[in-house]
């Protein structure tokens, strides 16, 4: 499986998870990133754990399933444009145009190219377009091609689950979200983690985390307890690579969104890495005396 684990700070919200994908079939190993965003210039990140057949479905199917249901919204859209006078052509022309400025605010963290509307050919009202693709929608979307993933797949052991986090634009609110392998959506107000690892996360994450705590500090946390879990727990489904380092997803406050880059990256799992293998040569190597069971003729064993 894999250990993803989603939070929320001060500064936005995050998805951290490890790279490692193991085909329970054939027991072989890939590395790869485990957390996608599935909607193009929207901030709504998806971390997904269970049986890999599962999760690469679920991968596949996503954005089709977005968008076949923009699409739908689309041609609404352009029904309700044509009863203010504009032509096919046009509503179309004004529909995109719109979809284009609602996207100038978003950036990738990593791009700071400025995205510019662009403009109409023909003289048009503002009009507000009665439909639109919500979050509401995309939790929806996610919901319904989870449950019928794994309704499909009854007898896996390890069922597909979920961690979304999304930025509402109607009011710029952040927001976590867990969906359950049955479909059950739940929203999280300071964090959690799926897969595998997931019993791990109370033995470092939960010790340290603080919502006040700035996104650098958290992530860096996190990759902590994935370490753990790959190299103090020995969790054989969580792991990574030079090559395929744990990735780690945000959507900031003010919208920005995207994959996290540092310019520090192994050194600092050098030095986690190094923590670890001392953690786990001090418990080997501490001598410690041993218990000696009390005898009591009154304890009948």
């Amino acid at each position: 499986m894999t250990l993803i684990i989603g939070f929320k700070c001060s500064e936005g919200i995050a998805l951290v998870s490890d790279t490692k994908i193991v085909d329970m079939e054939t027991g072989e190993s890939s590395f790869e990133s485990k957390i996608l965003t599935p909607l193009e210039n929207t901030p709504f990140i998806v971390g997904a754990a269970g049986y890999v057949n599962l999760f690469n479905e679920f991968n596949r199917k996503i954005p089709e399933v977005v968008t076949n249901r923009i699409a739908q919204i689309r041609i609404l859209n352009v029904q309700e444009l044509l009863k203010t006078g504009l032509t096919r052509q046009q509503a179309i022309k004004y529909i995109h145009a719109v979809e284009r400025c609602a996207t100038t605010s978003l950036r990738l963290v990593q791009d700071s190219e400025k995205v510019e509307c662009k403009e109409l050919d023909f003289d048009v009202a503002e009009i507000e377009l009665p439909h639109v693709y919500s979050e509401e929608n995309f939790i929806d979307d996610c919901k319904s091609l989870v449950k019928k993933i794994n309704s499909q797949s009854k007898d896996v052991s390890e069922p597909l689950e979920l961690l979304i986090g999304i930025r509402r634009p109607s009011d710029g609110i952040l927001h976590l979200h867990h969906i359950d392998s049955e479909g059950v959506e739940d929203e999280i107000s300071d964090y959690f983690s799926i897969g595998s690892g997931y019993p791990f996360v109370k033995t470092f994450f939960s010790q340290v985390y603080d919502f006040s705590k700035g996104m650098n500090e958290l992530v860096t946390q996190a990759f902590r307890t994935i370490l753990y879990v790959t190299i103090v727990a020995k969790e054989s489904s969580v792991g990574y690579t030079r090559e395929s380092p744990p990735k780690s997803v945000i959507i900031l406050n003010d919208g920005k969104y995207g994959k996290m880059t540092f310019e520090n990256e192994w050194q600092i799992i050098d030095e986690l890495e190094k923590e670890m293998e001392n953690f786990v040569n001090q418990i080997k190597q501490n001598k410690i005396s041993e218990l000696k069971s009390k005898i009591n003729s009154k304890v009948v064993l």
